[in-house]
């Protein structure tokens, strides 16, 4: 057996040590504060609605659409990104971004500022899962990478629960003791939004101190930056670029593309009309 063999069968054989624990510890909370600005909007959507005069189907989209198309397309092209590139990095500059986006839905005024807001924090929030999972994957052995898992998933469930209770009792008190709006005129809603986002941008220092794992040589590999290919990974799943791609392969490859686009355009109309 080679002695880089022979060493990564240590490592596989020995128990996760005390950092690598203190490291799940902080995926954890950084998982918790992820849930926490993502479904905090369920909460104040009543005010929200009520503040900025929405419709039904405008406050489903800042709900579900506006986060969950871009949370999918930047999803992939992000995790690829954290498979060639320092993870802890990108967790704190995605960290950094949905926490700005979150604290800054606290200043929107308007449907279409709040829209952006959510956005970003889609964007930013598809950075946390893809590299979590890369660094429990190389922190801790095999036999307790399930473990590690199970825990830094319990973070969903609890950021979505606290999301819920800290949104409302944030509203309240800042509406009791400041019925006509507070500093800026902001009201509850507003002030629950950024009272999650900041504490976001005290978690990203945290999240920057920590360690990158060394990488296997055949992981590190590769003639191009990884931020070249993760915006060349992007442009072939956002439009117009993606016709660009599907012109290198041919006429059917665009038609193909043009057939999807109408067919989704057609079934969201559908869609809307049916809500």
């Amino acid at each position: 057996m080679s002695e880089e063999a022979t060493a990564a069968q240590a490592r596989e054989d020995a128990p996760a040590s005390a950092y690598s624990w203190y490291v799940l510890g902080v995926l954890v909370v950084v998982y918790i504060l992820n849930f926490i600005d993502r479904q905090i909007l369920s909460i104040l959507a009543v005010d929200i609605k009520r503040d900025l005069d929405l419709t039904d189907g405008q406050l489903g989209f800042l709900g579900g659409a506006a986060f969950a198309v871009f949370y999918a397309l930047f999803g992939v092209p992000l995790g690829r990104l954290a498979d060639r590139w320092h993870r802890v990095r990108l967790l704190t500059i995605g960290l950094v971004l949905w926490s700005t986006m979150t604290a800054l839905s606290g200043l929107a005024r308007n449907y279409f500022t709040l829209s952006l807001a959510r956005m970003g924090v889609g964007v930013g929030e598809a950075t946390a899962s893809p590299t979590a999972y890369s660094l429990i994957s190389d922190y801790f052995p095999t036999r307790q990478r399930a473990t590690a898992l199970a825990i830094y998933s319990s973070g969903l469930y609890l950021g979505g629960g606290v999301s819920l209770f800290i949104g409302a009792k944030i509203s309240q008190v800042w509406d009791a003791a400041y019925p006509g709006g507070g500093i800026g005129g902001l009201v509850g809603w507003q002030a629950a939004f950024m009272a999650v986002g900041l504490p976001g941008l005290l978690l990203a220092l945290w999240v920057a101190s920590l360690r990158e794992p060394a990488r296997p040589p055949a992981e590190n590999a590769s003639g191009r930056h990884p931020l070249f290919d993760f915006f060349t990974d992007l442009s072939m799943l956002l439009p117009p670029f993606t016709l660009i791609h599907a012109m290198r392969r041919g006429p059917m490859a665009v038609l193909i593309n043009l057939a999807m686009a109408a067919a989704m355009v057609i079934l969201a109309v559908i869609m809307t009309k049916l809500t």
